[in-house]
């Protein structure tokens, strides 16, 4: 109980507050005890004293028997026994309103004297004054001491239970504020209206809050960056790691072929002029190869990392496709594939044509090396509001499942063993994917009818044949 008080404000401004007004109370309550019945008996003599002598005036002109009127009267209002006797000390005159003989030993009593003349006569005048409401007012506040202080103790716990919430309750709040604030949560305000020192204290806490706040928001901000940066640095750092992983797996092949049939060619394994022209020939090809890989390479690189800006113009998708097809004639005999492209008119485009013919010549040679033997080859059109979309569509197997969302991935190659068949190095369709990202464009692969689609979009003015 102890501990809980001294932890809290407000029961120990409650305390207080209430200990301050009982000893406030107590010290009223003891001076009304003592100095009201003195000051009340003073009062009641003099009022009394007063009475008598204007009593004694109005008998000094009037005489007692004129008087008799303002005797009864003076006995009335003061609870007085009054005689008039003369010089023998014979009563004349007596009136009584007051009953001596009731009167306690406690009560309070008075005695006025005087002589007045009339004619020849003198006559002396005594009252005695009973001071009896003196002794009943004290009396009273005996009686009324138990509930005088069941109110002052109501009054006292009331009133401090009001100080003590209203002097508390802003501190309180401010408190839970503060608490809040060492868990780092700076949104909360202390919502105080008072103008005086708790009021300025509010409105500190609460600047240092919003500057706190700002403060956090800024590291926050700030550690948000540097995590991207850190993520982005330990992706390029991946990609590094697998472009020199990927390189040197290509590498490795054609490098091994070329040294094998040099060495070949040094040692004079077939000196007959058909194998060497053999060896030659797989030299030469190898070599293309690894030039042609760091062609794509160089290419690719420059798309990534945005070397190589994007010259947006407006062309002819259609004859860009016709000129494609032509140069691949001789692949699509070998193949013995049917190539079905039925657009003749122009279909203007805004894009950059060079990066677009790249596009169109890898998804058409990957439809090659894919397409069935005597399969179908089909290039179409496809409206997608203001974009048109390519597709290059070849008839043959499917792509796997776990492989369709991988095969724009760099060095990915669904199928290893024919992609090495045709001199493929998976890097084609990423060269596809680092160009459509910098149109902004979508492209991808799906599964289709006995075969496998691939697509592109484009900004397109006017589709024209329809």
């Amino acid at each position: 109980m102890k501990k809980k008080i001294s932890e809290s404000i407000q029961a120990k401004t409650f305390l207080s507050m209430l200990a301050l007004l009982l000893a406030c109370c107590v010290i009223i309550y003891a001076v009304v005890m003592v100095f009201l019945p003195k000051n009340y008996q003073a009062e009641l003599e003099s009022q009394a004293t007063s009475d008598f002598y204007r009593l004694m005036e109005t008998l000094e002109r009037s005489g007692w028997e004129a008087g008799s009127e303002e005797i009864l009267a003076f006995s009335m209002k003061n609870n007085a026994t009054v005689r008039i006797t003369d010089t023998d000390g014979s009563d004349v005159f007596s009136v009584n309103y007051a009953d001596p003989e009731n009167w306690e030993e406690t009560d309070r009593t008075m005695t006025c004297s005087a002589t007045f003349q009339e004619g020849w006569q003198t006559y002396q005048v005594s009252a005695d004054i009973s001071l009896v409401a003196v002794s009943q007012s004290y009396e009273i506040l005996l009686k009324l001491i138990p509930l005088i202080a069941v109110v002052i103790l109501l009054i006292s716990v009331l009133a401090a239970l009001v100080c003590s919430r209203y002097f508390s309750r802003p501190l309180i709040h401010i408190c839970s504020v503060a608490k809040r604030m060492t868990s780092l949560d700076m949104t909360w305000k202390c919502e105080v209206k008072q103008r005086d020192e708790i009021g300025v204290l509010a409105d500190s806490l609460n600047e240092m809050s919003e500057r706190l706040n700002n403060a956090l928001v800024s590291l926050q901000d700030a550690n948000e960056q540097l995590q991207k940066d850190i993520e982005r640095e330990r992706e390029q750092e991946k990609q590094r790691i697998d472009f020199f992983t990927a390189v040197s797996h290509e590498l490795k092949t054609p490098i091994a072929l070329i040294q094998g049939y040099a060495e070949g060619l040094k040692e004079g394994v077939n000196d007959d002029p058909e194998s060497r022209e053999f060896y030659c020939e797989v030299i030469m090809d190898e070599a293309g190869k690894m030039n042609r890989m760091v062609k794509n390479l160089l290419a690719l690189n420059q798309l990534e990392f945005g070397e190589d800006d994007v010259q947006f113009e407006r062309f002819d998708i259609t004859s860009l496709i016709s000129g494609v097809l032509q140069s691949l004639d001789i692949l699509i005999e070998q193949k013995e594939a049917q190539v079905i492209f039925r657009h003749k008119n122009p279909v203007y485009v805004w894009a950059d044509e060079f990066k677009t013919e790249q596009v169109v010549r890898n998804y058409l040679t990957n439809a090659i090396h894919y397409v069935r033997k005597d399969g179908v080859i089909r290039i179409s059109f496809k409206p997608m509001g203001n974009d048109i979309r390519v597709c290059v569509y070849n008839q043959g197997d499917w792509i796997a499942e776990e492989d369709i969302g991988r095969v724009f991935e760099k060095f990915y190659k669904a199928d290893k063993a024919r992609t090495r068949e045709y001199g493929g190095n998976g890097i084609g369709l990423s060269i596809v994917a680092a160009t459509m990202e910098a149109h902004g464009k979508k492209y991808g692969v799906e599964n289709v009818a006995d075969g496998v689609l691939f697509y592109f979009d484009l900004d397109a003015n006017v589709l024209a044949d329809k």
